[in-house]
């Protein structure tokens, strides 16, 4: 058997949170590879743009080399901006050397990748988990360009999770107090649910690639959660910061942990997928 290489992105992940949720007992998967395997720092790039810095991962390259420079770019028009595009990147991704080397490749969500290469694989863009709350689920279309090969828009569509349809279920264990929330004045919750509901269209991804192909060489997948709701809701982590009104501390103290919680038991779902 031809060994596999799995790479799993969780964008911003601080061992200052896991460890002490790795000690409480309260991160089991992670703690695993942790104990059987080898952990450290990583260091970054600056300025630390997601974009930038998961191009690099990719490449080898740094950010002047590889071309993609942050989160926004010229259209074509040169008069207005879009979010960054994959085609703005100027040297080879290791899923690019892998397919000259006839070597199968299946990557999802990595920061930029849309639209999405036509590798020897599939390739998830990272357009592809985006939802506003303003769309009906029922008619949420997936743009074009977000899947290849194309044969499988469809099948990656229905697997797509919607904010709105997250119950009390999947919310509550963050924020056990939601429903004191005053949705009109305080947007959070729009913002835990989006996040979530992004996270696990991705893991959903992952999850049908794992028992559906089992003849890949590199799978790579990226989870933007732990970045976008660090930016959210790290205010609120204990211990209390003075500046914290404690109503709002009472709410949210929970968020950060939770969404790390919630990385690991993909992650547990994930390791069980895989061979030795």
């Amino acid at each position: 058997m031809n060994p596999k290489v799995l790479v799993i992105g969780w964008d911003s992940a601080d061992w200052k949170i896991i460890n002490p949720l790795m000690d409480a007992g309260e991160m089991p998967a992670l703690q695993s590879l942790v104990e059987n395997g080898v952990c450290g720092n990583i260091a970054t790039l600056d300025p630390p743009l997601s974009p930038m810095l998961w191009t690099s991962i990719a490449t080898g390259m740094r950010p002047h080399k590889h071309g993609i420079l942050g989160f926004l770019e010229p259209d074509a028009s040169g008069k207005n901006l879009r979010q960054t595009h994959i085609t703005s990147r100027k040297v080879k991704a290791i899923w690019n050397i892998l397919n000259q080397q006839n070597k199968k490749s299946n990557v999802i969500g990595w920061w930029p990748s849309h639209p999405a290469e036509p590798i020897n694989g599939t390739m998830i863009s990272n357009f592809y988990q985006t939802a506003n709350f303003a769309d009906d689920w029922k008619k949420w279309n997936l743009k074009d360009g977000c899947v290849h090969p194309k044969n499988m828009h469809d099948t990656f569509a229905e697997l797509r999770v919607h904010p709105t349809e997250l119950t009390e279920a999947h919310i509550l264990p963050f924020i056990p107090d939601a429903a004191k929330i005053n949705q009109e004045k305080d947007k959070s919750l729009i913002h835990l649910t989006k996040n979530l509901a992004e996270a696990a269209s991705v893991h959903n991804c992952l999850t049908y690639l794992l028992e559906n192909d089992k003849d890949w060489d590199l799978m790579a997948v990226y989870y933007e959660a732990p970045d976008l709701i660090s930016h959210g809701f790290m205010k609120f982590h204990p211990p209390k910061m003075n500046h914290i009104q404690q109503e709002s501390f009472d709410l949210y103290k929970d968020v950060v942990n939770g969404i790390y919680k919630f990385h690991d038991m993909m992650l547990d779902r994930t390791l069980q997928m895989i061979d030795k």
